[in-house]
């Protein structure tokens, strides 16, 4: 069996619930979006740290598999793969959406439009440096998610179809999930370059636990 866990990954471990085992592999991309900044006004970028602690705390009950920074590589995880998490919207008598298929990961990139990290402006997260990146892909191939997008590369627009998502694995924006409302990530960079074996992880840096209120973002389990 593949590792539950992404090498390097710093954890942060949440209750466990089963997927429907309905067949398939997917992950979903989603963008943190902690500020609502414009080209004319960038805005810093949250801290991974403080980032970590809400879904640690507060923002459980909303909690993806993994927090990634594409500025330092660092990789926070709350859920092993086999395990359901919270982040997309799922509504009573609909299509399944956090628990579908057999495997169906979710990444909160650390990452809003027009964030400004070491003085430098970022558009999307296509534009990062996208630094531990290639350990998630491994990850996310060694549980069968092919290199494919099923409703197409991600843009600022909603795309979705429950049939497709019903039926076909592979990655999906937030923005191409069933149920939901939300069009992030936005421009993604082209993940299935990324090479199959990933570099070596970096050091583990403990998180603290601290509490920041969400500014932009209210979704259902």
């Amino acid at each position: 069996m593949p590792n539950q866990y992404v090498e390097g990954a710093e954890l942060h471990l949440l209750d466990t619930a089963p997927t429907e085992h309905s067949g398939g592999a997917r992950a979903i991309w989603h963008i943190t979006w902690d500020k609502n900044a414009t080209a004319a006004a960038p805005a810093d970028l949250v801290s991974f740290d403080n980032e970590v602690g809400w879904f640690s705390d507060g923002g459980r009950g909303e909690a993806p598999h993994l927090v990634w920074d594409p500025f330092s590589g660092r990789i926070a995880q709350f859920f092993p793969a086999t395990s359901r998490s919270k982040s997309v919207v799922n509504l009573p008598g609909g299509v399944e959406t956090n628990r579908e298929g057999d495997i169906c990961i979710q990444i909160e990139t650390l990452f809003f439009p027009y964030c400004r990290v070491g003085g430098r402006v970022y558009a999307t997260v296509a534009d990062t440096p996208c630094k531990g990146l290639d350990r998630i892909m491994a990850w996310l191939r060694s549980w069968g998610v092919p290199d494919v997008w099923p409703m197409g590369a991600p843009t600022w627009d909603s795309n979705r179809s429950s049939a497709i998502w019903a039926s076909k694995s592979g990655h999906y924006g937030h923005s191409q999930v069933p149920e939901n409302e939300h069009n992030d990530p936005g421009p993604m960079p082209n993940l299935f370059a990324v090479p199959a074996t990933p570099a070596s992880p970096p050091a583990v840096v403990p998180v603290p636990r601290r509490v920041r209120p969400r500014a932009l973002r209210s979704i259902g389990v």
